[in-house]
């Protein structure tokens, strides 16, 4: 029997072939638009989520402020959700929009760098995986920073690749902006510093290029020495950040959960089990792809080499390790931080399924079911259950009995603006007491009483309840001095409403 022509089926480069290539792209864009449109505004917003509208809507001195005080991550943001709100509006799509179209433009992105490391058809298949990833679209649908967060810093790598290959001073421009626009959008884009500086030495046969590119990633302490001057206070002299430490072994398996299995976490042991080994032989299997050269420069056309394989797993995995010394000193990990590592990351799983499809077809076929399959059920999921804290139900329930003139009270203080967005009907507020401090029971009694005395109803919403009363010591007084009218429970809010004795 003859053997299969490898050659002719691994020719990416015809007329034909290209074209399908093109036309699968547009196609995995266009799906990657669609999950992310379709149920952008089914879940609630969440507290963080109406941060960005009330940083945004400050008067503008008070907002260009945030740029020198140390506690204020990615300032430059809020100044850009300023100028989108004042033209779109506050609504929850408006919110959401940025993120959204950020959320988008990284698929093309994530394609325009994954086959400069990887073969094509791998490159494909990392595009699909991006555009169907639970959890790159939830930070879609988040009108927080992370999809903006991300796409500067695929766009900061797409850039630096272009001017290595061409050498042309545009490119190099493009890199310093987008680099630069990262770490004001994030404070640990600086983590990419390192990864940038290791594409320039590795990267072959750009000679040139690799001189330049140096002093250009010098000049990006200019625009960072402003930032590290302002945030310095943080680590010389450390403060309660609201985190707590992880060691590394949790970081890393919190974040393989949330990058294999969304923030859903659908799927247990067979999506972990698909992904890890996609992964590991994505790093280790050496290309079966001859390289092929072009030009008088003779550059490398096939990018999975050792250097791209090397390039793409200190992506995924040294920025953990790097902020992770850092929360030695200061704790500030939190998942979300490092979602710009989920790209190599899925590159790796595409380059490990196209592996095994040229050596066990039939492992590679049920590796891409299991993934793709339970991606789709991610999606689904996030599409279809409240997730985030649903004050949008929780504030309806209220508007359906609330009395003019009735009281509030917040449990947590602070959850007050994200109930308000949904109730814009004025109220008389009251903070829920602080009791973690270990206060007695009779000075929260005595508080409780002082701030109710002037009325005979109360509505309570509690969020999150704990982390500002643990022993729950202002449900116990309304207990024992009121009378429960109306209770609803929603996800991760309770509201309650009381007829005081």
């Amino acid at each position: 029997m003859p053997r299969p022509n490898h050659s002719a089926f691994l020719d990416l480069h015809g007329p034909s072939n290209i074209l399908i290539m093109r036309f699968a792209l547009w196609g995995i864009i266009l799906l990657s638009f669609l999950v992310r449109v379709i149920s952008l505004n089914f879940q609630s917003l969440w507290r963080d989520e109406v941060d960005v509208l009330r940083f945004a809507m400050q008067p503008l001195p008070e907002l260009l402020r945030n740029f020198t005080l140390a506690e204020h991550n990615g300032p430059f943001y809020y100044v850009l959700m300023r100028g989108w709100l004042h033209l779109a509006g506050t609504s929850e799509f408006a919110l959401r929009f940025i993120a959204l179209l950020c959320g988008v433009l990284n698929i093309p992105l994530i394609w325009r760098i994954a086959h400069s490391f990887i073969e094509r058809r791998a490159a494909l298949l990392a595009t699909l995986l991006a555009a169907i990833s639970p959890y790159l679209v939830w930070y879609a649908q988040d009108a927080k920073m992370y999809a903006v967060f991300t796409m500067l810093i695929l766009l900061a790598l797409w850039c630096a690749e272009r001017a290595l290959q061409s050498g042309q001073g545009v490119w190099w421009g493009g890199f310093v902006l987008a680099a630069s626009l990262s770490l004001y959008v994030h404070l640990l884009a600086v983590l990419m510093l390192p990864l940038y500086a290791l594409m320039l030495l590795i990267w072959p046969f750009v000679p040139h290029g690799r001189r330049r590119g140096l002093i250009v990633l010098a000049s990006l302490t200019l625009p960072y020495l402003p930032l590290a001057l302002w945030q310095l206070p943080l680590l010389l002299q450390p403060h309660p950040t609201g985190h707590t430490f992880v060691p590394l072994p949790e970081m890393f398996a919190l974040l393989f959960a949330l990058h294999t299995r969304g923030v859903a976490l659908v799927g247990d042991w067979p999506v972990s089990t698909a992904f890890l080994f996609a992964v590991l032989v994505g790093i280790f299997a050496p290309s079966l792809q001859k390289e092929v050269w072009t030009g008088d420069a003779t550059r490398l056309r096939d990018a999975s080499s050792w250097w791209a394989r090397l390039f793409l797993a200190l992506w995924a995995f040294l920025p953990a390790v790097l902020l992770f010394a850092v929360t030695l000193r200061l704790p500030l990990f939190q998942p979300r931080y490092l979602i710009f590592t989920l790209p190599p990351f899925l590159m790796l799983t595409a380059r490990g399924i196209w592996a095994l499809t040229r050596l066990a077809r039939p492992m590679a076929l049920a590796l891409s079911a299991v993934v793709i399959t339970f991606s789709g059920l991610g999606l689904w999921v996030q599409s279809t259950r409240p997730l985030k804290s649903d004050f949008r139900a929780a504030a309806a329930f209220v508007a359906q009995r609330y009395q003019p003139g009735e009281p509030i009270m917040f449990q947590v203080p602070y959850v007050r603006y994200i109930f308000d967005y949904y109730f814009p009907q004025a109220h008389p507020t009251l903070e829920g007491p602080w009791t973690n401090d270990g206060r007695s029971t009779e000075s929260v009694a005595q508080q409780i009483s002082e701030a109710t005395q002037e009325y005979t109803t109360l509505w309570l919403v509690a969020s999150e309840s704990w982390l500002w009363d643990k022993r729950d010591l202002t449900r116990a007084w309304l207990r024992e001095h009121a009378e429960l009218l109306a209770a609803g429970s929603f996800v991760r809010v309770e509201v309650y409403h009381y007829r005081l004795r």
